[in-house]
Formats: C-alpha cells, structure tokens, sequence
C-alpha cells in the first residue's frame, strides 16, 4: 500500500491496469458475440420450425409495396403488400409455382459469367468493325 501512494512501482500498476482494462474489454464483447450468436439461433428456430406459413418468393414494386408469394397450410396465395394494408390478388395452382421453381432452376443453372458475356460482346464488336471494312 505504501509503495502504491509513495509513487513506487506506479507504472507497473498503471500499465497492469491498462491490460486488465483491454481483458475485460474483449471478454465483454467475446460475451456479447457468442449471446447474440444464441439469440439468434433461438428466434431463427422459432420462425423457420414453424411449417404453416412460408413466403416463398417476394419483388418489391415500390419501397413501401411488395408483391408476395406465400404458402400458408400447403396452400399458395398472390399477396399484395403495402405498409397500411395487405390484399389478396390471387389464389394459386401449386402445378404453376411447382413449374415456375423448375423454370427458375434452370435458368439458374445457365446464367453466363462476366467472361463470357464479355466475349460474346467482344466477339460481335469484332464482326462489325471487320464488316464497315
């Protein structure tokens, strides 16, 4: 005690208390990482373990309004949805949204990269110069 008020050995206590200080600082955020880790792991358990409602697909037409896809009870519906009020357009056939994933799969699986879109547009730059020749 008499060492700490005489000014001796201050900077070791100083500099310990700065380490400490950091210690519990990353402690604190290492326990607020692995909490929302927790947490989230929760609530994405209790929204996707529920099989009733699904939405399927969404496309936001303005920046309040979205048009949605939702299976409810293996059913599928044609929502509109505004920031007021939700409205059903339509009810679906599932055959229809069972053929538009299918469609949507394989245009998926023939999307171009940037490379060859790049060439292609190369290719037909070429093919012009070479014709005003």
């Amino acid at each position: 005690m008499l060492a700490v008020l005489s000014g001796k050995n201050s900077g070791f206590y100083s500099l310990w208390d700065v380490v400490s200080l950091i210690l519990i600082f990353v402690f604190v955020i290492l326990l607020a990482y692995f909490a929302t880790k927790v947490v989230a792991k929760y609530q994405s358990n209790m929204v996707y373990n529920k099989n009733n409602i699904r939405i399927i697909e969404s496309f936001r037409v303005d920046s309040t309004k979205l048009i949605l896809i939702v299976q409810i009870a293996g059913e599928y519906y044609a929502l509109a949805y505004s920031r007021d009020n939700v409205t059903l357009i339509d009810k679906l056939n599932p055959d229809e949204i069972n053929n538009l994933k299918a469609e949507n799969s394989s245009k998926s699986n023939n999307k171009l990269d940037f490379k060859e879109i790049l060439s292609q547009i190369r290719n037909k730059n070429s093919k012009d110069d070479s014709d005003i020749k």
